[in-house]
């Protein structure tokens, strides 16, 4: 029966997603069949249509039970009175392919195909077929042309994801990116999609990294983005002496000051965390329209409880991008610390709005409603950031549990670098107040 291996991908054994399994294809097989009366041209009716009629019918339950074995011999009967028939071609194609049977299977979806070319169905699973077989160049051809006209869910999106595993194999990674925008779009919530996403979007990332350390691997971009990925790995104190080996090189370099700032505000060091303020300040000399630094030094002033200058910051952040959600969750925490828990509530409201993941921003909601005398609402707020607090508990859980120590072999100090760690840094909102 139907087959579900991956496929390795392109750029270093990357998996690609899998085609369509076998009871995704008993979903829409209905759909995608056709009568086996349907003929290639309007011919009148033979002596042998009964006969066809009752064939079909026999095929039709024996794929719906998932006996494709007997459906294929049946189907072949059909071709033997009625050559041209294309519904039999085409679910002789179906019984087939459910055979892991794909060269025979493509053989009989291009039979109908060349006589009805605007079968959608038919010709994804030709595509899809010819995937299976290693005939890609076919199989991007007959993929491509049915993924734009499919209107069936579950065909559409498997068409979707073998064309992007074929790009993504073939290291086209603009096209696969462009491909897996849409099936983003198409299902959003869809964690094969999400994880196909992954695969492409980290593939790009690291073919711009190499190409960068071929053209210029002593640049200040080089160190600005080996910065970056230590601070994504968790590695504050590399993600630091990169971004000073970055300003040695170039002291205005765009983004570089902020990146120095938020590794410096969660480092173990009071000094370094001192120093963050200055490096926000040097981000706005070079962009005054820097709302993110303007949030981070209103972050600064809240956690030196002096919430008149962290307004100015936050109103100053809210004045360059109204839909910052750092700078409304932080100029509703001003308002809540002077006690106007009602305006506190439309900021911080809206910053949830932009960030649904901010956990802090919705305990700091649940007090401004409480404060507001809005019991019921401070209720569900509280019951959302415990919700999405429980969640990110378990996902800091779930990648600290890896056993990456016995899957890499090293050093301690190369081991706990590898493990991919929660920081602050470049999370949003003010630290000035604990969550429980």
């Amino acid at each position: 029966m139907c087959s579900g291996a991956n496929r390795t991908g392109a750029d270093g054994g990357r998996r690609a997603v899998t085609a369509l399994r076998c009871d995704v294809l008993l979903a829409f097989l209905l759909i995608a069949a056709m009568p086996s009366g349907h003929r290639a041209s309007a011919q009148s009716p033979t002596k042998a249509d009964p006969e066809i009629a009752r064939l079909a019918a026999q095929a039709q339950a024996d794929l719906h039970d998932q006996k494709p074995a007997l459906a294929a011999a049946e189907y072949q009967k059909i071709l033997a009175l009625d050559p041209d028939n294309i519904g039999a071609h085409s679910n002789l194609g179906l019984a087939y392919y459910l055979q892991d049977k794909f060269t025979l299977a493509s053989g009989e979806f291009e039979i109908a195909l060349r006589h009805e070319p605007d079968l959608w169905n038919i010709e994804a699973l030709c595509g899809l077929s010819e995937a299976r077989t290693g005939q890609n160049t076919n199989a991007i051809v007959h993929l491509e042309q049915a993924f734009q006209h499919l209107e069936e869910p579950s065909l559409r999106l498997a068409t979707g994801t073998q064309l992007f595993s074929i790009w993504l194999e073939a290291g086209e990674l603009n096209r696969a990116a462009a491909l897996i925008d849409q099936l983003q779009q198409f299902d959003p919530k869809n964690v094969d999609v999400l994880y196909a996403a992954h695969q492409v979007y980290s593939l790009l990332a690291d073919r711009a990294f190499l190409a960068m350390a071929h053209h210029d691997p002593d640049s200040a971009r080089m160190y600005q983005l080996r910065g970056d990925r230590m601070a994504e790995i968790g590695n504050m104190q590399g993600a630091i002496t990169a971004y000073r080996l970055a300003i040695a090189r170039d002291p205005h370099l765009s983004g570089v000051h902020f990146a120095l700032g938020e590794a410096l505000s969660v480092s173990r060091v009071e000094a370094e965390r001192a120093e963050a303020e200055t490096e926000y300040r040097k981000a706005l000399a070079d962009n005054p329209l820097d709302e993110k630094a303007e949030s981070r030094l209103g972050d600064i002033e809240m956690q030196r409880s002096n919430p008149q200058a962290a307004s100015r910051h936050y109103l100053r952040a809210l004045q360059l991008q109204p839909d910052d959600p750092d700078a409304n969750e932080g100029y509703g925490m001003v308002l809540l610390a002077l006690d106007s828990s009602q305006e506190a509530r439309s900021y911080l409201s809206r910053a949830v709005q932009l960030d649904p993941t901010n956990v802090a921003a919705y305990y700091h909601l649940s007090q401004a409603s409480r404060k507001a005398g809005d019991f019921d609402a401070a209720k569900r707020e509280m019951d959302e950031f415990l919700k999405l607090k429980a969640e990110k508990d378990n996902l800091k859980r779930s990648f600290n549990d890896l056993p990456l120590q016995a899957a890499r072999p090293g050093t301690q100090e190369q081991n706990e670098q590898s493990q991919p760690k929660t920081t602050p840094a470049g999370s949003s909102g003010p630290q000035n107040q604990s969550i429980p």
